[in-house]
Order: C-alpha cells, then sequence, then structure tokens
C-alpha cells in the first residue's frame, strides 16, 4: 500500500536542476506615524540633550538642522554690527553641539547604522585643528609681530606657514587627509541622514516612525 502512495504522487518539476524558488517572507503591515512638527523637534532635541542612545527620524533631525542654521545664521548678521552678539552666537554655536551630535547619532541609528561614523568624523576634524594649531605654534612669534591691516606682515605671515607645511611633508599629509577625510565622510553623512526610518525594531530600539 505504500509503495502504490509513493508511485501516485506527482514527479516535482524543476527544469534544468533549477533549485525551488524560496517563499516570499511575510512583511506584517506597517503604519506611519505623522511627520514630527518643527517645535517638537526642536524640544525633543533638547530634551534630549546628551542623550547618544535611540533613534531619530528624518523630520526630528532636519528641522533641528533649520533650527540651529537660522539661528546660528541670524546672529551672525547681527553680530556683524554689534560685537556683543558675536559672543551670543559662539555661545550659542557651542551649545547646541552636543544635542546636534546627539540627534545625528539617533538618526544614524534610525537607519540601522551605528554612530562610529561620528566619532571617525570627530577624530578627523581633531586631527586636522591640532595639525594647524602646530602650524600656528611653529610661526607664533611672527604672528605676534604682526600689525593690525599691514597687508605685507600678513602675506609674509602666509608665506612662512606655507614654508612650514612644505618642510614639514608628514604635517601636509595629516592636513590634506584630515581635510579630504571629513569631505567625504560629510557625503556619506548627509546621504545616510536622509534615508528613511528602518521599518523593524533594532538594537537600538522600536522604530519611531513606523507602528
Amino acid at each position: 500500500m505504500e509503495q502504490q502512495n509513493q508511485q501516485s504522487q506527482p514527479p516535482v518539476f524543476n527544469p534544468q536542476g533549477q533549485a525551488p524558488q524560496p517563499a516570499p517572507q511575510y512583511q506584517p503591515h506597517v503604519t506611519a506615524s505623522p511627520i514630527m512638527d518643527p517645535v517638537t523637534a526642536v524640544k525633543t532635541c533638547f530634551k534630549k540633550y546628551i542623550d547618544f542612545k535611540g533613534r531619530a527620524r528624518r523630520s526630528e533631525f532636519w528641522w533641528f538642522v533649520l533650527f540651529v542654521f537660522v539661528v546660528s545664521t541670524a546672529l551672525s548678521y547681527v553680530g556683524l554690527i554689534t560685537p556683543v552678539v558675536g559672543y551670543i552666537s559662539s555661545a550659542f554655536s557651542l551649545a547646541v553641539l552636543i544635542p546636534w551630535l546627539a540627534v545625528l547619532c539617533r538618526r544614524l541609528h534610525d537607519t540601522n547604522r551605528g554612530s562610529w561614523w561620528v566619532v571617525l568624523m570627530a577624530v578627523l576634524i581633531v586631527g586636522y585643528f591640532g595639525s594647524f594649531v602646530s602650524l600656528i605654534g611653529a610661526n607664533y612669534e611672527q604672528l605676534q609681530s604682526v600689525s593690525s591691516g599691514n597687508v605685507d606682515e600678513i602675506m609674509e605671515i602666509a608665506q612662512a606657514m606655507a614654508n612650514s607645511v612644505q618642510a614639514s611633508p608628514a604635517l601636509a599629509t595629516v592636513m590634506v587627509v584630515c581635510v579630504l577625510g571629513v569631505m567625504l565622510l560629510g557625503l556619506v553623512l548627509l546621504i545616510f541622514s536622509l534615508l528613511d526610518s528602518h521599518w523593524q525594531e533594532n538594537k537600538y530600539g522600536p522604530s519611531p516612525k513606523y507602528k
């Protein structure tokens, strides 16, 4: 009886020995939450001032970036007229640096990427400014002797700094690598920040957009 049942089963059609195609994976139905409004986005970023964990959707990140850009630009223009506002502009830039880095890390987490991209960017920026400070230190005495508005002396200092860079190939290499690296990573981070939220829950937490 078992032999008859086995013989009655139709053969599996498999042309040219191809492997059977796997069944499509089931994807649950998800709905997107409404876009975060500007006020809520800015409040959220300041509320999570030093929170580098979790996830942030595109609207939260870009509304905060727009807020920082508008306020910084306005303070910079006013600071050209009133020096006191210039100090306020510098203080504002320092105040929003940490929450900006925090929301950038959360935005990367939202696309299922690690925040080590931001750490690498910070290392390159520190490397560039460290090299620049070394360059300033090598010509510090000449910089002190520069008279305000004296174009000839400024050109001489610029030439001296250029000669210092040429005399130290290692310093020049570090500066060039850091500048190119910052430009490339800036482009990569821009692309990542424009991507949509990863709809699934990942190791950084549930999706702030898809429910």
